[in-house]
């Protein structure tokens, strides 16, 4: 898919500082609107469907989560990655009536329906790798968190 060769600097916010959810979306949605990278409807399916599916999980040592929206609101694939070590408060996937810190997510923009589930397993690969997860919350460096990315979405 080619949404792992989509890596754009700007598009990597580095150990951010933490703030609420919906402050982060909007802050997200900002940057990719200004890029014409999505449609005026993100922000509003993006918090429509983090808050009726949500995506965060517990790994072995930090949080994660992988919002995303229905393929309409995106104008072209990219991948945007945010690191916050302090941690920014999302629903449990498993149990929306529970929250968590995330320390790292990934906003993925899709064309493809259904090509998600491809890139999940393969981000689900790297979730699996702890000591690559704590390099990419701990980097400040966009080429590490491209090359990181690569090795494993490639």
């Amino acid at each position: 898919m080619s949404i792992a060769t989509r890596f754009d600097d700007d598009l990597m916010l580095l150990n951010h500082a933490g703030i609420e959810r919906e402050a982060l979306f909007r802050e997200v949605n900002n940057l990719l609107h200004k890029k014409g990278l999505v449609e005026n409807s993100y922000l509003q399916a993006l918090i429509h469907r983090e808050e009726n599916n949500p995506t965060a999980m517990q790994l072995e040592k930090i949080g994660v989560a992988i919002p995303h929206v229905d393929v309409g609101h995106v104008r072209e694939e990219k991948l945007v990655v945010v690191t916050c070590p302090e941690g920014i408060v999302f629903k449990q996937a498993e149990d929306p009536d529970n929250v968590m810190k995330v320390h790292v997510v990934f906003f993925l923009l899709l064309k493809e329906k259904d090509a998600h589930i491809d890139f999940l397993m393969k981000l689900i690969g790297l979730f699996r790798q702890t000591e690559k997860m704590d390099t990419l919350l701990t980097t400040t460096s966009p080429e590490e968190v491209k090359k990181l990315l690569a090795e494993v979405l490639n």
